[in-house]
């Protein structure tokens, strides 16, 4: 298969959203690998606990 092929694959499978607040729009899109053995939701939740760690060191 061809790199422009598998590149065209992820775009089509690639999910997303905009969002407004305030006067920034933000225009968010995400994609995750089929053999991830991490949820979406386990991500989300690294992601934040992640923050709250580098929150806690300032």
């Amino acid at each position: 298969m061809k790199k422009a092929d598998s590149t065209k694959r992820a775009q089509e499978k690639r999910r997303g959203f905009t969002k407004k607040i305030g006067n920034t729009t933000y225009d968010v899109s995400f994609h995750y690998s089929r053999q991830s053995r991490e949820s979406m939701n386990d991500k989300i939740i690294r992601l934040i606990e992640n923050d709250m760690q580098g929150m806690k060191k300032n």
